[in-house]
């Protein structure tokens, strides 16, 4: 009998008790959303204010500003968009509940912002990188190969924080996702520490499947068709 991959592969075990900190990273296009989208279905804080259609925390978005330049980690845009946002991260660190924000870039700055979080938990979504680069490209007219080298670029960067950063860690994969939602739903509420209802975790594993687009769960448009 053979072993069946899992969705979610914690390269670090968590503590007890709920993820006060939970960053959900990876690339554009590569299912940070539906991660994001299923954590706020399970009962979790991911900002007041959430973008239609990604579920970011907008206001830690505004503050990070663009992100042509925060890939070199001498950069003083860099430096200027950790200024920004370690405020508003210290703020959040505040609340009494399981918390957390989404960012595919989020990798460009998460060891500047790492000691801020109570009780973190890494999450780093990774997905076909042709697939993401393909959206990319038909997304923003990006050539398919140069979206190509930046998502893996992006995906390598990952690979080597993850390696170093030092806190509960996980991997997941967005193809094992949409193969495996109950599996995946079952160790997200583990790796996050979390108690969400029965419903919550129904609407979740509902949440899950490649027709959804990448949209919230409360935007009206949801579910959307002909997401990939």
């Amino acid at each position: 009998m053979y072993e069946r991959s899992e969705p979610l592969h914690a390269l670090t075990a968590p503590p007890c008790g709920e993820g006060r900190g939970i960053l959900v990273f990876g690339a554009p296009r590569g299912g940070t959303s539906m991660v994001a989208g299923a954590l706020c279905i399970l009962g979790v804080d991911m900002g007041a204010r959430q973008g239609v259609g990604n579920n970011e925390d907008l206001d830690l978005q505004d503050a990070r500003g663009g992100v042509a330049e925060l890939g070199n980690p001498e950069s003083e845009a860099l430096q200027a968009a950790v200024t920004r946002m370690r405020p508003l991260i210290e703020r959040r660190s505040e609340a009494d509940m399981a918390w957390g924000w989404k960012d595919p870039h989020g990798v460009l700055y998460a060891a500047q912002v790492q000691d801020l979080l109570p009780a973190a938990r890494m999450i780093c979504v990774f997905r076909d990188p042709h697939a993401a680069a393909e959206r990319i490209h038909l997304l923003t007219q990006t050539p398919l190969l140069t979206a190509l080298d930046e998502t893996l670029t992006l995906y390598q960067r990952c690979r080597t924080y993850l390696e170093s950063c030092g806190l509960p860690a996980a991997l997941v994969s967005y193809e094992k996702v949409l193969v495996r939602p109950d599996r995946f739903v079952e160790q997200l509420i583990e790796f996050c520490g979390l108690s969400p209802t029965g419903a919550q975790t129904e609407a979740a594993i509902a949440f899950c499947y490649p027709e959804r687009g990448h949209g919230s769960p409360n935007d009206p448009g949801w579910p959307r068709q002909g997401a990939l």
